[in-house]
């Protein structure tokens, strides 16, 4: 164990980058991405199992090496306090134990706990506990998990009407599989265009999204750029591809967004 525990009852976010590989690799450099975000009310752990050089490069000042089942104990503790955890790791199966142990301490602390994995991870959902899954291509790993984990901050934390927050989100993935996507558009018809874009991404996520049972959707954009009209536009939009589920959804004000708009989905089955 290389960092120590650390204790902030306004933290609510913790976000684990695993390294998975026998260098820096995206579970670490997608946190050093996040970190210069400068996101509010999140904590960032790095982990590996056997190189403390690899750690070394990641700018996250809590850092961890899971080499027995002390160290579990300690990261399990240090994840506590939380109100959603995310663990962060690309090409899964260069090291699937270790992502495995450090989900396991995750799912201990009893809140959502969404993976989202990088590159090809055909098999290892059957090795690797968590609530949700949000799949996303090794290219550009760290920069499409950093804006992940920033669109479910914004989600939660900026004003807006309806809001969503973690209860919700909680709500929507437990006692199920369940699947997270993301789209981002700007210009005209940037709404629409953004949850084409993570419709298509959920379907190639979940072969069977169309049997979705409840669809929580966010959209976060500038103030005046999207209605209750238009968010029931989306909401149909979502029905056509998921005629079961339920939606629910929330607005997030944004104006530096100005034209763009950017749609989280959470489904679960």
């Amino acid at each position: 164990m290389l960092g120590g525990t650390f204790e902030n009852r306004f933290v609510k976010v913790k976000v684990v980058g695993i390294n998975t590989k026998g260098n820096l690799s995206g579970g670490l450099t997608a946190l050093n991405c996040m970190l210069e975000k400068n996101l509010s009310g999140v904590n960032f752990i790095a982990v590996d199992r056997h190189d403390v050089k690899n750690l070394d490069g990641c700018n996250a000042i809590h850092k961890f090496r899971l080499l027995d089942k002390n160290d579990e104990e300690i990261l399990t503790e240090n994840l506590r306090g939380s109100e959603m955890i995310f663990i962060v790791a690309d090409e899964v199966w260069e090291n699937v134990k270790v992502v495995a142990l450090a989900a396991h301490c995750a799912k201990k602390v009893g809140v959502p706990v969404i993976f989202i994995a990088g590159g090809d991870f055909e098999d290892a959902e059957d090795e690797i506990i968590f609530d949700a899954l949000i799949k996303l291509p090794s290219k550009n790993f760290e920069f499409d998990s950093a804006k992940v984990v920033q669109n479910f901050i914004e989600a939660v934390t900026l004003p807006g009407q309806p809001k969503i927050d973690v209860e919700m989100i909680s709500e929507v993935i437990k006692d199920s599989g369940a699947i997270v996507s993301y789209g981002e558009r700007d210009g005209k018809n940037a709404a629409v265009k953004a949850a084409k874009a993570a419709i298509e991404h959920a379907e190639n996520s979940a072969e069977n999204f169309k049997a979705a049972t409840k669809i929580l959707f966010n959209v976060t954009a500038a103030k005046g750029n999207l209605s209750l009209e238009e968010a029931q536009k989306l909401s149909n939009l979502l029905k056509r591809h998921a005629p079961k589920a339920e939606i629910l959804f929330g607005f997030s004000i944004d104006d530096w967004l100005v034209d763009k708009v950017k749609f989280l989905l959470v489904a679960s089955f």
